[in-house]
């Protein structure tokens, strides 16, 4: 695998082994100064003398690949390599794209686009031979482009290869999470050929989803809203806290079949401290809700749910046989577990009190649970006591 640097002139640097020169109606790949390969359109008839990289792009979609791929081959049966550039309107158009990278190794291959990302990072599973990705900011020519900085210190782009293991995070929205910076940290610093993706999926998704992780090198997945219940069905073998919550957060792919665990409960408990025989009030009914009040249960606290919409309060409730109300009761700890950055009124925070919120960043809650004295706790901790829960079941 080589990284290839789209320049405007020709300059001297160690961070790449090729640069890419635009002259117009084709393009000029340099190694060491010297002209190695010629990027040209497809379409065009005559080929230069010389390697050539015969390039097909679309803006638009990401089309039947084996397709293109044919359609290349019959135009120029003797280029030295295929590219094929697509636009990826989905996560599962980039999957497409590497499941079909793995069984076509030896061609150039990335989907465009923010959601196309993840086909730059791996390339180097999926023995891509060049990949591109630009020294600045000014010289990104293609959307989804990752600077080599970004590629080389978060992904370990250069020590990745066909064994590398593959995890990730799955939701929407996924821009606000950490988890590419944490977890490929600890990758890094326990020296592990492994590399961690964001990749946004819908409800709607995770039946197509599941049938392009399972055929690609994925190990371990982290999961976050609007998923953490939808992904049940997909699940071979469940833990039974995780049963019992409705709600899962980390998936282990093994032996064929998929595992899942709740990490949430236990590190919001943690961060939270001693709950025994204390009130807490629980904003929201959705997954992470779940796994909170569940431990919050187990750990001997009194639990009240409170939700925009009571129907699903009462459910949850009903659930766990805890209490639920419409408006908020007194109480020692209160926890948002909403994606409400103000999911109630200010005034029904109480001073002086233990508040959490789940969110990784600032929200007006906790902004005016500080001007009330509350001992405030954002997300972080939280955060990180799952995540490395999350390391510990996928080692």
């Amino acid at each position: 695998m080589k990284l290839c640097a789209p320049i405007k002139n020709l300059i001297e640097t160690d961070k790449v082994e090729l640069l890419e020169l635009d002259q117009g109606t084709y393009k000029t790949i340099y190694e060491n100064g010297n002209p190695l390969y010629i990027d040209v359109d497809w379409k065009t008839k005559n080929l230069p003398v010389g390697d050539v990289i015969v390039s097909y792009h679309n803006y638009e979609e990401t089309p039947d690949l084996a397709a293109v791929l044919q359609m290349l081959k019959s135009a120029h049966p003797r280029a030295r390599f295929y590219k094929i550039a697509t636009m990826a309107r989905s996560t599962l158009d980039s999957l497409r794209m590497m499941a079909f990278l793995q069984d076509h190794p030896n061609m150039i291959g990335l989907c465009m686009g923010d959601l196309g990302s993840i086909t730059r990072i791996c390339a180097p599973i999926f023995r891509v031979p060049i990949m591109y990705a630009p020294l600045k900011e000014e010289d990104k020519n293609a959307p989804g482009q990752l600077l080599i900085n970004q590629l080389c210190e978060i992904y370990q782009f250069r020590s990745l290869n066909p064994k590398t293991r593959l995890f990730g995070l799955i939701g929407d929205p996924v821009y606000r999470s950490i988890g590419h910076l944490f977890h490929n940290d600890i990758f890094r610093t326990k020296k592990l050929n492994a590399v961690y993706l964001k990749m946004v999926v819908n409800p709607e998704e995770l039946s197509e989803f599941f049938t392009y992780a399972k055929k690609l090198p994925f190990e371990g997945l982290s999961v976050t809203a609007p998923l953490k219940e939808a992904v049940l069905p997909f699940i071979d073998v469940i833990d039974p806290d995780a049963q019992a919550m409705g709600s899962v957060n980390t998936l282990s792919f093994r032996e064929g079949k998929i595992y899942g665990y709740n990490t949430d409960g236990e590190a919001a408990l943690d961060a939270l401290g001693n709950v025994q025989d204390k009130t807490i009030v629980v904003l929201g009914a959705g997954g992470s809700a779940k796994a909170i009040v569940y431990t919050a249960l187990q750990r001997g606290a009194h639990v009240t749910v409170v939700n925009r919409t009571s129907v699903k309060a009462q459910e949850l409730a009903r659930m766990f046989k805890c209490d639920w109300s419409e408006k908020i009761p007194p109480y020692d700890f209160l926890v948002n577990a909403t994606s409400a950055s103000m999911p109630i009124q200010a005034q029904d925070i109480q001073p002086r009190k233990t508040v959490m919120d789940i969110a990784l960043y600032e929200t007006e809650f906790l902004k005016e649970a500080q001007r009330k004295q509350c001992q405030c706790i954002d997300g972080f901790p939280l955060y990180f006591r799952q995540a490395l829960a999350q390391q510990a079941i996928w080692d």
